[in-house]
This record gives C-alpha cells, sequence and structure tokens, in this order.
C-alpha cells in the first residue's frame, strides 16, 4: 500500500543524483511508467521546488496529454502502458 509513496521518495533522490551529471543547456528527463500523481507530478514539482534555476523543457505532443508541467500517455490513448514523463533544461 505503501509503494507509491516508497518509489517516489527514490525516484526523487535519482532524480536530484542526476541533475549535478547534466551538462549547462543539457536536458534532464524524468519519465516513469506510472500514472499515479505521487510518481508524477508531485516527483516533478518538488523537483522544480528544490532546483528553481533549471527550466521545464518541451514534452512530446499528441497522443501525449498535458500532466501538470509534463505529459501523460494512457492505455486507452495509445495502446501502451500508461507512462508519464517531465524534462528540464539546466542553467547554463
Amino acid at each position: 500500500a505503501d509503494a507509491p509513496e516508497r518509489l517516489a521518495r527514490l525516484q526523487a533522490r535519482l532524480v536530484d543524483a542526476a541533475a549535478p551529471l547534466v551538462r549547462p543547456g543539457g536536458v534532464l528527463v524524468y519519465s516513469v511508467c506510472t500514472l499515479t500523481r505521487t510518481e508524477t507530478t508531485d516527483v516533478a514539482d518538488a523537483f522544480a521546488t528544490r532546483h528553481p534555476d533549471w527550466t521545464v523543457a518541451p514534452v512530446p505532443g499528441s497522443p501525449w496529454e498535458p500532466w501538470g508541467t509534463g505529459a501523460l500517455l494512457t492505455p486507452q490513448t495509445a495502446g501502451t502502458d500508461g507512462m508519464a514523463i517531465f524534462a528540464w533544461e539546466a542553467p547554463a
């Protein structure tokens, strides 16, 4: 029952650990195969709060649907597993 919260904490640590490895002006992509808010927009919003100097980068368009600052792909829309994607550009 606590899996989404536990995984979101791990995912937040992973994305934070990856941030210093991105070259200035480079793009960091966070993508997960889940539809839970806890593991998608909550992780992305927390990253943006901790890294205010990063800017939101473009994410795929249709059939992806806007989801917070990222996008969501739903099984009923694309006939695939559910997925979410968020991207940020590192400060130059």
